[in-house]
């Protein structure tokens, strides 16, 4: 006997709509379910992650509450059948539950839309037993895009990243099923540990939208993950897949254990044996191929396996041996998690989500004194007790990522927009402006209409002398404006980590002295400058780009370089294209990693200077 641990079974929303949620029953014979404890037995199931998941007509905290009722639904199932069920939060506890002869019952949330865009929400699932995270259901959501939906992040966002970071943190794996092609890229960039497809097929087999492409399925395997091939007809077959989209009109195309078994070799042969699972995703679809009908079935597919010459470790490795490595690399992070020996969040991961308004909360306002009438005519409207800082966002892709988790330390009130859904007609009211790059040129109108704007923005930013950092295409938005000179097209390029020498003026700057003499920055640095502004002040330059960094007035800065990044931000940039230019990623990586504390050091630096001239400004500014 093999153990199988699957990775998706959705008996809990199942439960939800034909049984109220009862356990009752369920050690007997249950015709409307694909799963039952006794066919869970006949099947050698060893462990399975019981799927937490939430219609998406549920919104905001009733998404939180449906999850939190399929966690407790989780939790009575274990203490209704103490004899045949064990919970496991750990390898160590699936095992140790495999050999007691008990089933181990894992918790995976399956949608990203299910924290309500809290962090503090993701912990607390961590906490009652969840150990992966789908980052999106069937929609693109607030911060991650949908395999089935459409795509309008190009990926993960900056909080989205930000969410795998926090699941790599507390030891949650990130599951990257139902999420678009462009997410499973982003997430294996960003994540720090391996991850898991909870139940897909192979792309190149059946072209559904669910599937998993091979340059991801590689790259999965690669980083030591594991994909679990779920039993979902249109997922396993192309006449099925057709049949379906066709508005599944006749007969249905035959789905059988074959289809399922060509998947699982596909998947052995481009990611390797050591990276392919299974998630059969039984009570989470209507029909499943023959022979393969519920959870009783799976020794017929490593029957069929065995036909095909897979040898009894390959077996044990598909069945449960993969999906233990996977969780017990992150083990480790989900017990220091548990014990309060984790590193501690990062302060903007507790920040809450909704601000509220001062007429809106009693402590705002001390008793007898009148709410700001502003505020209390707007609801939405800012604290204006607090420096008010507009963070320009030109691309989802090129930030915000750690520089405005360091205003947000120093006590800014940022306002982060998105240029493409709407820029403020003025910065009044603001204390401070924080351009973002975005891999445009500064007047490609036709790409990004909001640049014009931006523009605006900038000018009237010069013109006040008002705290700003303009940061890559930030930068070259006030050169341009300022009067000075853009090249037309992008110019040489210097990668990974660059030696930013700071000039006399630079190193007696209140924000680009945090820098002293140099320091490294990292990211790609392009001399797209070639001539300032007449009266700005050039605070830094590099090897190849001679405008790095430069001083309009007393407080306007542009900048070339990127103290938004880090060195695990090149792990993102495509390793081929490098290789084209003469370049190898792991080379990059290495040597940036190698000045990541000098260059973090610098960049915090920055960020409280700038922090500092923006307090200033706001002092001022409620003195008048």
């Amino acid at each position: 006997m093999i153990p199988v641990i699957d990775g998706h079974n959705d008996l809990a929303w199942a439960s939800r709509e034909k049984r109220g949620y009862s356990v009752l029953g369920l050690d007997g014979n249950v015709p409307d379910l694909h799963t039952d404890l006794p066919r869970l037995a006949a099947g050698d199931v060893g462990g399975q992650f019981w799927s937490v998941w939430v219609d998406p007509e549920l919104t905001g905290a009733e998404q939180v509450t449906a999850t939190l009722e399929q966690i407790d639904f989780v939790h009575r199932l274990v203490a209704a059948y103490p004899e045949r069920l064990r919970f496991a939060r750990t390898a160590a506890d699936a095992r140790a539950a495999i050999g007691e002869g008990k089933l181990a019952s894992l918790i995976g949330v399956e949608g990203g839309a299910q924290i309500d865009n809290s962090l503090a929400v993701l912990r607390q699932y961590a906490r009652l037993g969840a150990r992966y995270m789908t980052l999106t259901w069937s929609r693109t959501i607030e911060w991650a895009d949908s395999a089935t939906d459409e795509e309008r992040h190009g990926g993960l966002t900056a909080f989205g990243e930000d969410v795998v970071r926090e699941m790599n943190r507390i030891g949650m794996l990130v599951d990257l099923a139902h999420v678009a092609p462009c997410t499973m890229r982003d997430a294996l960039r960003v994540s720090t540990r391996p991850v898991v497809v909870s139940h897909s097929g192979a792309l190149a087999l059946t072209d559904h939208p669910r599937n998993v492409p091979d340059d991801v399925l590689r790259g999965i395997g690669e980083r030591d993950g594991v994909v679990m091939v779920a039993f979902v007809p249109s997922f396993v077959n192309q006449a099925r897949r057709d049949w379906v989209a066709a508005g599944e009109v006749g007969q249905a195309p035959a789905v059988g254990v074959t289809d399922v078994a060509d998947h699982v070799e596909h998947i052995a042969r481009v990611a390797g044996h050591h990276a392919v699972g299974l998630g059969a995703d039984y009570d989470g679809t209507d029909s499943m191929p023959d022979g393969l009908g519920d959870v009783s079935c799976y020794p017929a597919l490593l029957d069929e396996l065995r036909r095909r010459g897979w040898s009894e470790p390959h077996l044990e490795d598909l069945a449960y041996r993969n999906v233990l490595r996977v969780m017990e690399a992150s083990d480790a992070d989900h017990l220091a998690f548990m014990d309060g020996t984790a590193p501690a969040p990062a302060e903007a991961h507790l920040a809450p989500v909704r601000q509220l308004a001062p007429s809106q909360t009693l402590s705002a306002v001390p008793k007898g004194e009148p709410a700001d009438a502003a505020s209390a005519a707007d609801p939405a409207a800012p604290d204006a007790r607090s420096p008010r800082v507009l963070v320009v966002i030109n691309s989802v892709d090129s930030g915000p990522r750690r520089l405005t988790g360091w205003l947000e330390e120093e006590g800014l009130n940022l306002d982060a927009r998105v240029g493409a859904e709407g820029l403020p007609s003025t910065l009044d009211g603001y204390d401070g402006l924080v351009m973002l790059g975005g891999g445009l040129m500064p007047d490609e109108d036709n790409k990004a209409p909001w640049l014009a704007q931006e523009r605006v923005l900038a000018a009237e930013a010069i013109a006040a002398d008002l705290p700003t950092l303009g940061i890559c295409l930030g930068g070259q938005l006030l050169a341009h404006v300022g009067g000075g000179e853009v090249r037309a097209k992008f110019g040489p390029k210097e990668r990974g980590a660059t030696a930013i020498l700071t000039s006399e003026a630079g190193a007696a700057d209140a924000v680009l002295g945090a820098l002293g003499a140099s320091a490294h920055m990292i990211e790609n640095h392009q001399d797209m400058i070639t001539a300032l502004p007449a009266d700005a002040v050039l605070l830094g330059s590099s090897a190849e780009v001679a405008n790095q960094a430069f001083r309009l007035g007393k407080h306007v800065r542009g900048l070339q370089f990127h103290p938004e990044a880090c060195a695990e931000d090149l792990l993102r940039w495509d390793d081929a294209a490098l290789a084209g230019e003469g370049h190898s990623l792991q080379g990059l990586v290495e040597t940036a990693r190698t000045v990541d504390e000098e260059n973090t050091t610098a960049s915090r630096g920055m960020a409280s200077g700038f922090a500092a001239e923006v307090r200033q400004r706001f002092a001022g500014r409620k003195e008048a």
